[in-house]
């Protein structure tokens, strides 16, 4: 770990040591990391997650954790300076990050309005591939008890595009409308998931945290519940920004299915094909959808049916990274359904499309006549 000085900004390094992890080597991913509420400065945000920063240090990932002021927009301009500083420290031959940072792998991680600082800054710098949000809140309480938006998920949300993980816990004494669940479904990542972990505290998701905040919020904040946060922040950002297929199983897979079924998590998953529509034309079906670019997207299944059929387990033809498929295979006036899923490069599925029905024109002929000139 190192202790940097920037316009009157701590900002904590954590980054790998390459000879204690082989399989890991420079350039790293580098993550910008936003602490939760500082109580105007009365606790130390950035120490109450140093264990975060050396976890994710240890998987391979440079980690920037400033210390933050408590002002939503001021937050997010300071994330984005670390942003910057961190990529000017990896072309300064005097910095001991000098070409240690993965400038095309960024990604951001907060805890509490953290989180929601983490997610409005990826909706505004496009650097950001892929963002991690822990138990994220967007509202601030007053001295008398109410509650207002600092940020509006509503409005930014949308705007989101690169791979988002949320994390929560039940709503208590901290986060008292529980607003990750508000955030989700305004998040318009082709990409993203929900993971509860249930009986957590918001306070869980700290590491080491403070005990201030335990007996301000209550709940759960066993370690097995802390490392289990750690395990579902490292996945995603091995599969999603070290572009790491084995990490699949871990959110999508057996793992997370495991801890489903221990009643550790809960999980929401949005992982399907966008846009999918087809179009009936002579002798064919024009298929389109939105081609989501991200790495762990690899190509796309095509799968068809008839009415009153099942769809088949094996595809009718796989697309690559195209955004369109011309299906020749049909017969006159007959109605076909269909529909797609992605698959990463191991071949690990998303999840599926909506369906889409169309049914073919009677073939036309076309005449070629060189002879004729237009006018």
């Amino acid at each position: 770990m190192e202790d940097i000085m920037k316009d009157v900004m701590a900002i904590y390094i954590y980054y790998p040591k390459g000879s204690c992890i082989p399989a890991f080597a420079a350039p790293y991913p580098a993550i910008a990391y936003a602490h939760g509420f500082s109580f105007f400065g009365l606790s130390d945000g950035a120490g109450d997650n140093s264990g975060n920063g050396k976890h994710l240090a240890s998987w391979g990932y440079i980690v920037a954790m400033p210390a933050l002021p408590d002002d939503a927009e001021t937050r997010v301009e300071k994330i984005i300076q670390v942003l910057n500083l961190v990529a000017d420290a990896n072309e300064d031959t005097s910095s001991f990050l000098y070409e240690q940072v993965d400038l095309e792998r960024f990604a951001v991680v907060g805890h509490s309005l953290g989180g929601a600082t983490a997610l409005a800054v990826a909706a505004r710098d496009t650097r950001i591939k892929a963002v991690v949000a822990l138990d994220p809140v967007y509202h601030a309480r007053t001295i008398i008890g109410g509650e207002y938006p600092v940020w509006d998920p509503a409005v930014e949300g949308p705007t989101i595009t690169v791979p988002v993980s949320i994390l929560g816990a039940p709503a208590d004494a901290c986060n008292s409308q529980a607003d990750f669940e508000g955030i989700y479904p305004f998040v318009g990542s082709t990409h993203k998931a929900s993971f509860v972990l249930v009986d957590a505290s918001h306070c869980v998701f700290a590491d080491p945290g403070n005990s201030g905040c335990d007996l301000l919020c209550g709940g759960d904040t066993s370690l097995e519940l802390t490392q289990l946060n750690q395990n579902y922040i490292t996945a995603w950002l091995n599969y999603y920004l070290r572009e790491q297929p084995d990490d699949y199983d871990y959110i999508y897979g057996a793992g997370a299915d495991a801890d489903i079924v221990a009643g550790t998590i809960r999980r929401t998953v949005s992982t399907s094909p966008q846009n999918l529509s087809a179009q009936g034309i002579p002798g064919a079906v024009e298929l389109q959808w939105t081609a989501y670019e991200q790495a762990m997207v690899a190509g796309y299944h095509i799968y068809r049916r008839q009415p009153g059929q099942s769809f088949p387990e094996s595809p009718l033809s796989s697309s690559g990274l195209s955004s369109s498929y011309l299906d020749k295979q049909v017969t006159y006036g007959q109605t076909y359904i269909f529909k797609l899923r992605s698959y990463d490069p191991a071949g690990n599925l998303h999840q599926e499309s909506g369906e889409a029905m169309a049914t073919p024109n009677k073939a036309g002929y076309r005449i070629w006549m060189p002879f004729l000139k237009a006018p």
